[in-house]
């Protein structure tokens, strides 16, 4: 059940990708709830759809809290509004700094990289070209990349921003074969938010703003579901055995929750890290 919590993000405009589904979902509720503004994009009309639903459960969340309220204002609801974005092709950072100055006068302060290309292909069997490479580095690296030139080129970043990055444990610890591209293209990207840090925490403009990954494990998300259920099972009972915080696989809220903590004001010394979002399974040091 959704509630309100502290407003530590109220007057904060974000930025989420993939945000109608599974970790992207649990993110924009994460920061909405908490008073965030949230720009999400989305891959489809039926995906428009969900993000609709979403803010009409987010809303009301904020009717009682005002009126309980002792100042004649009280928390109002954030804007909560939604791109439709295909993040493999050349426009996508075009539309999303679109839709960021109709919304937000072209002002952000978290980016979060959530939407990923995630096919899985074994090498040697024939379904890895040239065409699949392309893709999968499109949307996972050239996409983040070309996003943050654009928002840095015209100063959309605000100071103490937050940008982070949703990567996998596959890029360093054993997963199951055919994740080999998928896994390259999230180490990629964790090296680009170590460098970017570095090149643009003290920024004209952005200065304080810190980057980070999540590296995240086994969770329960849409993929998941559609897992083989004897494969399923299987890798459900290898992973839980291996969590350091409880015989269980991640849930959505746990990788939300991790973010939360990244994003927050708390966590302004925390820049160019990956942490570790897999309940201790992947133990990065």
């Amino acid at each position: 059940m959704l509630k309100l919590q502290e407003q530590d993000l109220a007057g904060k405009v974000a930025i989420v990708t993939g945000a109608t589904k599974g970790i992207g979902r649990a993110i924009f509720i994460e920061l909405a709830t908490r008073g965030a503004s949230v720009l999400g994009t989305f891959s489809s009309k039926e995906s428009a759809d969900l993000l609709f639903d979403l803010r009409n459960e987010i809303y009301p969340l904020y009717i009682p809290a005002q009126k309980e309220s002792v100042s004649p204002s009280g928390p109002t609801h954030p804007s909560l509004v939604g791109t439709l974005t295909d993040i493999t092709s050349p426009s996508a950072p075009h539309c999303i700094l679109e839709a960021l100055q109709d919304d937000f006068e072209g002002k952000v302060d978290i980016v979060v990289f959530n939407a990923a290309v995630m096919g899985l292909a074994r090498m040697g069997e024939g379904t890895i070209d040239a065409g699949f490479v392309e893709r999968a580095f499109a949307g996972n690296v050239t996409f983040p990349i070309l996003l943050m030139e654009e928002l840095v080129k015209v100063g959309s970043f605000r100071p103490d921003s937050r940008v982070v990055a949703i990567s996998s444990e596959g890029s360093r610890v054993k997963r199951p074969a055919g994740g080999a591209v998928y896994a390259a293209t999230k180490a990629a990207l964790e090296c680009l938010m170590r460098k970017w840090a570095d090149e643009l925490g003290t920024h004209p403009g952005m200065q304080g703003t810190t980057f980070n990954s999540v590296s995240v494990g086994f969770t329960v998300t849409e993929a998941y579901s559609k897992i083989p259920p004897d494969v399923r099972e299987r890798l459900t009972a290898s992973d839980a055995a291996e969590v350091a915080v409880g015989n269980r696989i991640g849930e959505v809220e746990d990788i939300a929750g991790v973010v939360g903590l990244l994003v927050s004001e708390k966590a302004r010394w925390i820049s160019g890290s990956v942490v570790d979002g897999s309940g201790g399974k992947a133990k990065i040091l």
